[in-house]
Formats: structure tokens, sequence, C-alpha cells
């Protein structure tokens, strides 16, 4: 994508027109109703700006759509699109040297796409620039009669650098289970205690053997109820209440389709050197492959995402074909079908091979459709594996991907999709 580092405008003494300026583009009108400014300086900073900026100055029709001048980089090459209607110049500097374009004497307007712009400069003709140096203008609106453009430059998409700039995740491996106890008699049950700051645990004093019958008579006979010599009792295990003890059956998950009488008798004797309370990794791991293998539901299809179709001209630059398109050496629109306005491309220049209005591109239910405009010298389309052919003038014809078109004069169009 471009962005710009510097916009100056020259503030009009009489005669100017009214400049828009984002970050993305830039239009100047000759005249504008009360009620519409505030549109258009609404629309000119959307990501779809141009198109809707177009519909509201064409809105009334054709013939009473204002003059106007639109520099537009938002785009994710590195082209500048420039379209002049009207009494205007637009001169636009690039590798190959300085480009003018001119909007008076056309009934539509003018539009090009240029690769490799470093600067613009829009010239008002009938204006009189006030005797004031040119100010700087970067988003907001003024009432000029000449604007520059410069320090077009091509920039990464905030995609690709946050991508590059996210860090890494490091994830440490899990430690591995510990061991179950060797010894004969049952192991100690330890309780983890919350640290508190600023005190000090002692983590031996937590470690507590597993209760028998005789402790739990002397339990029952406790006037209040809780482990006789609590009180008395070294570290913090007053703070908490008793500790629960369950057995492997009543720890273990149970899935919860399964019945009860199921679920009760599922339970094996326990083997090995166990004292029914603690709970062994080797014991979940049995537990947990008798557990009914759960149906995984099913995601909806996600639906494939249409390519875009585009046209590529013999200098390498795209031309997205979202709306019907109209190539010529000064190409204008009669009418408009579908609802959607066509978009201008002017090529050839003086060249005589070319029509003012040559071709017509659409695509129309998923299918590019090329239609010879009745032009002078014709249109010849060369689909991939076939023969060139010309086409019959006002005949619309169904065109693949890959196909040629050839307009004369060395201007040519490949149908690609991106």
């Amino acid at each position: 994508m471009t962005t710009v580092t510097q916009r100056r405008a020259t503030p009009a003494h009489s005669g100017g027109w009214i400049a828009f300026s984002s970050e993305s583009r830039v239009l100047v009108v000759g005249t504008a109703a009360d009620d519409s400014i505030t549109a258009l300086w609404s629309a000119i900073g959307k990501p779809d700006g141009l198109q809707i900026t177009l519909d509201l100055l064409t809105s009334r029709g054709l013939s009473a759509t204002p003059p106007f001048a639109m520099l537009d980089w938002s785009g994710p090459s590195a082209a500048l699109r420039v379209i002049v209607r009207g009494d205007v110049t637009v001169t636009v500097t690039h590798g190959g040297g300085e480009l003018p374009l001119v909007g008076a004497g056309v009934s539509t307007w003018v539009e090009r796409s240029i690769d490799g712009a470093t600067a613009a400069t829009l010239v008002v003709s009938n204006a009189v620039a006030a005797e004031v140096a040119a100010l700087p203008l970067a988003t907001g609106a003024a009432w000029i009669a000449a604007l520059a453009v410069d320090g077009f430059t091509d920039v990464a998409p905030a995609a690709q650098i946050a991508e590059s700039a996210a860090p890494t995740a490091h994830i440490a491996a899990p430690p591995a289970p510990p061991a179950p106890p060797a010894q004969a008699e049952a192991p100690a049950t330890q309780t983890v205690v919350p640290q508190t700051p600023g005190v000090e645990i002692d983590i031996e004093a937590t470690v507590t053997e597993a209760p028998t019958d005789a402790d739990a008579d002397a339990d029952a006979e406790s006037p209040t109820g809780s482990p006789t010599g609590a009180a008395e009792a070294e570290g913090y295990d007053y703070l908490f209440g008793d500790t629960m003890y369950r057995s492997v059956a009543d720890a273990a998950v149970r899935d919860d389709e399964a019945e009860p009488d199921e679920a009760e008798g599922s339970a094996e004797p326990l083997s090995g050197d166990h004292d029914g309370h603690t709970v062994l990794t080797s014991d979940i791991a049995k537990l947990r492959g008798r557990r009914k293998p759960r149906t995984a539901v099913d995601a909806p299809p996600v639906p494939p995402v249409a390519p875009t179709v585009s046209l590529v001209t013999a200098t390498g630059t795209r031309e997205p074909l979202s709306q019907p398109i109209l190539v010529g050496r000064a190409p204008s629109v009669s009418q408009v079908s579908g609802g959607k306005l066509p978009r201008l491309i002017t090529v050839g220049g003086p060249d005589q091979d070319i029509s003012r209005t040559h071709v017509r591109f659409a695509l129309e239910g998923g299918t590019v459709v090329v239609t010879d405009l009745h032009s002078r010298n014709g249109t010849t389309v060369a689909m991939p594996g076939k023969e060139s052919q010309k086409l019959r003038a006002g005949e619309p014809t169904s065109v693949m991907v890959g196909t040629v078109v050839d307009l004369g004069g060395g201007v040519t169009f490949t149908v690609d999709e991106d």
C-alpha cells in the first residue's frame, strides 16, 4: 500500500474549489450544495470512500455532476488512481516523467491508474491564488486554487508488521508424575497450605497421618467436635477445616449417562500396596479408560471464498473487475445498467487504433463478459489453447481466465484471478 508525507494547499482569492483531504485520498469539487458538503466529507475518509464519493457526485445524474478531481492511493498496490472532470489539470510525476491529465472537454471524466507515482499537482484553471505561501493540509477542508501532494512511499500492510513483531511463546513441558511410594505402611497425606505474606510455614507440620478408627472415636468425644489437641498443634492446621478423605471410586470421574448401579459396581479391587484413600496416577488412567467415548459435534462447513477477477494491463497494472469497466481513448458513459456506474480507463493517447469508447468488461454471474462497442478497428480475444478471434461489434462474449483481449496499438488486457 502507499502513503504520502506532505500535502500543501494554495489558498484561493477567487474562483477556488473546495478541497477535502483524508488519510488516503484527496477530493476537490468545483461546486457543492450545502447539504452535500457534510456527506462528501464523511465519505472521503471511509475505506470504500472512492465508490461512495462517486455515487454522491453523480446522484442527480451525469449532466448535473459538478466538476471535480480526486487522487486516491488507498489500494493494496502502489498505483495512484486519478479521476479528473471539468476545468482542472492534474500533473503526475513518476519514473517515466510527467503525465498531465486534463478534464476539460470530456463529457464524463478522465480516469487513470499510474504506477510509481512520486508527486502530483492539481491546478484549478480559472482560480486566482491568494498572495500567500502554500499551507500544509493533512486532514480537513480548504478553499484552494492549487494543491500539491508528494512523498509517496510504499509501506507494508499492518497485518504483516504485526505478524513479524509478534513474540514467540515457549511452553514448558509438564513435569512427569511422581512414582507411587514403595513402603509397606499407608502413605502419609500431605495438605498444601496457601502461603500468607510475611508468615513462614513449616511444611512438615502440615503432614498428617491418615485417620484410624481410634482417632474417629477420640474426635467424637471432643466437646468442640475438632481433633483432640488441635489448639496445641504446631503449625497452622487449625486455620483450615478437617482434611476430607475419599475413596478411589468416589474420586473417579463418571460418565453422566452411566446407570447408578453400573457406576457403583464398576470399581475393581485395588491391587498392590494401597490404603484405599490415596488416588494414584495408575488408578486414574484405568478409570478414564472405562469412560464411554464422546461423539464430536461436526463443525458447519465453511463456504469457499470466491476469487477476485482482475484485468492485467501490458505494464502489469491490475484493475479489479468489481464494477463494469469501459476502456478507450476518451471513454464516456451513455447509459448505466445494473445500477452500477462503470469505471473509465483511458488508454492509447492519440493512437487512432483505439476508439474513444472501445470495449466494455463486466462480471456477470461469475463469468467475465467482453463487448466490443462498435470500435473502429475491432477487438480480438485469444483464449488459452485457442486461436485468436475477432469479436462481433455489440455482441457480449464470455471469456475464461487467462484470455488476452487485444485492442490494437499494443494495448492488451489479460483476465486473471487474484
